[in-house]
């Protein structure tokens, strides 16, 4: 017996020895780079302050953007670095913008600094840029990190939780939105850091889930006063959106996304817009108004740059998207409903300075229309979106609509002034609606028409017509605020005949004509012109030498082109 047990435990040691290296052997790790390069160049004029009245703005510049990423793969787990480099051709600012002179990520040299808020701190080159490029070209500290996330199979087979039988694929760090919540543009999109997960129930069903971190509070930063602290509190965000394909050409995407913020927040999420009822008298994303100061005091208004946490917002938002494709015909509609309460300090009604709730509830329409036949292709948009009066006391009534996050890209391929374009820095300069789809307070209004025809199957031209209105009529006695090529975030106070009444809701009509062209593989040339003819309600109001004076708004153009090479 016992010379059978000897054999018999040598094979069993042989085995267990030789089977960990058979089960632990790695996939081949594989490292993947794509991307693209763009050169812009683009010329205008009249729409980059914000202000149609005064025409005197106008420029002619270009611009290099590198934006590749980096995989790194092993089996089903990867992670991803997206590097993202936006540089001016030329001197842009006071100094050259070369290395080391803003190695400190001030391009050109330049800080503007109000209050103790950096207003614009890449004053010296276009918007948007990391720095410029001199005459030696010699550029430092300029490299932008967009994605740094690792994704991983966290249910399913050989994942964190194989004991769940279905498939997750999670992703942890700075991400792109993608379709998590989704296919238009009209809630979230660009970047986020936190988490997600895609959970596939069955090849026409499955979920998607991002918590999504704001701003965070750390150990000890909500300690000292509320004026003088640290931390804004502790903001995020929730996402719940299912994915479902009943047949063949028919995708539907509910939506439900809920959100946090604690005081102040960033002014992707929140829109910013003036009230004269806020202590300070400024925006719903100001200091003073998220800053718990219980006095309208200069004194006191000045402080608070953190503002206090401890006003609150607490935003809920339902809706679908869809894509539907039958034939030569396409439909993508989507709804949104929201609503909510937000904290601001103001002023009430017994004249006491002190929190006030407002009650939020919006909501937004946005359906393309689509047929083609044969090498032409013709799309029509129509969006509608309410918003506030002029007079309206927005520290108790929020009627407007507040995506999370659209990075610039709502309206994106159907204009390039109203719109983002050929040259995406400077779409919706004007109005800002790429970033919040509303005109100030005001809601939105709008309609499309875009044709496109395959002359060859490389090189295509298209054309669009584009008028515009707000959902309320636009106060033009008051101004628009100069943002230094940043855009117009919002209409300003002029003299007590601000905020009484509006005027009109006609934003104009912008006409734009362009071309692409594949001439090589993986490269194209585009070329796009854009003409606003402006409407009455981007009229603005001043004071000069003390009279409130109003101006009618000039017309506004743009030419752009662009060289794209993708890998």
């Amino acid at each position: 017996m016992k010379s059978v047990r000897v054999p018999l435990l040598a094979a069993l040691l042989i085995v267990a020895l030789t089977a960990p290296s058979a089960f632990a052997q790695a996939p081949t790790p594989k490292v993947t780079i794509n991307g693209l390069f763009d050169q812009v160049t683009a010329m205008g004029r009249n729409f980059y302050d914000g202000n149609l009245a005064r025409d005197n703005d106008r420029e002619w510049y270009a611009r290099t953007r590198f934006r590749p990423d980096f995989t790194f793969e092993v089996g089903r787990v990867k992670a991803v670095l997206g590097l993202e480099i936006d540089l001016q051709y030329g001197q842009g600012g006071p100094n050259d913008g070369g290395f080391p002179g803003n190695n400190t990520g001030t391009a050109g040299g330049v800080l503007n600094v109000v209050g103790g808020n950096v207003q614009n701190s890449n004053s010296g080159c276009k918007n948007n840029s990391n720095g410029c490029l001199d005459l030696n070209t010699d550029v430092g500290g300029m490299i932008e990190i967009k994605w740094i996330y690792t994704e991983f199979p966290l249910t399913g087979k050989d994942s964190v939780m194989p004991f769940i039988p279905v498939e997750t694929i999670a992703r942890a760090g700075g991400q792109p939105w993608g379709s998590l919540a989704n296919y238009k543009v009209v809630y979230a999109n660009g970047d986020f850091a936190g988490v997600s997960a895609v959970t596939t129930f069955a090849p026409n069903l499955k979920t998607n889930v991002a918590f999504v971190m704001i701003e965070d509070q750390l150990a000890g930063g909500n300690r000292a006063a509320a004026t003088t602290r640290t931390s804004r509190g502790k903001d995020y965000a929730i996402i719940v959106s299912p994915e479902i394909t009943p047949y063949k050409g028919l995708d539907i995407k509910p939506l439900y996304s809920y959100l946090h913020a604690d005081g102040l927040t960033s002014g992707t999420a929140r829109h910013s817009v003036i009230n004269l009822r806020f202590v300070g008298g400024g925006g719903t994303n100001s200091a003073l108004a998220n800053g718990g100061c219980q006095t309208a005091a200069a004194a006191c208004a000045a402080a608070g740059n953190a503002g206090d946490s401890t006003n609150q917002e607490e935003r809920h938002t339902i809706g679908f998207d869809m894509r539907w494709r039958m034939g030569p015909f396409g439909f993508d509609p989507s709804v949104m409903y929201q609503w909510g309460t937000s904290d601001h300090q103001a002023v009430r009604t017994n004249g006491q300075v002190g929190r006030v709730e407002a009650d939020m509830s919006s909501w937004l329409v946005d359906l393309i229309g689509s047929f083609t036949a044969g090498p032409l292709l013709l799309e029509a948009r129509g969006v509608y979106t309410p918003g506030n009066k002029a007079r309206d006391n927005l520290a108790r009534s929020i009627r407007y609509y507040q995506p999370l996050s659209m990075d610039g890209n709502w309206w994106a391929g159907w204009g390039g002034i109203l719109g983002s374009g050929v040259d995406y820095f400077n779409g919706s300069l004007l109005t800002n609606q790429g970033r919040f789809i509303g005109y100030d307070r005001y809601g939105s209004a709008r309609l499309a028409l875009r044709g496109t025809y395959h002359i060859t199957p490389a090189f295509a031209v298209w054309g669009i017509a584009s008028p515009s209105w707000t959902a309320e009529k636009v106060d033009t006695d008051t101004g628009a605020t100069p943002g230094l090529g940043a855009g117009s975030t919002s209409r300003t106070t002029v003299s007590d005949r601000s905020w009484v009444e509006g005027d009109s809701r006609y934003i104009g009509t912008e006409t734009d004509l362009g071309i692409t062209w594949r001439f090589a593989p993986n490269a194209a040339f585009d070329l796009e012109g854009s003409y606003l003819f402006a409407g009455a309600a981007l009229g603005t109001a001043e004071l000069l030498n003390g009279v409130h004076t109003r101006r009618d708004p000039n017309d506004a153009y743009q030419l752009a082109a662009r060289v794209r090479f993708a890998f």
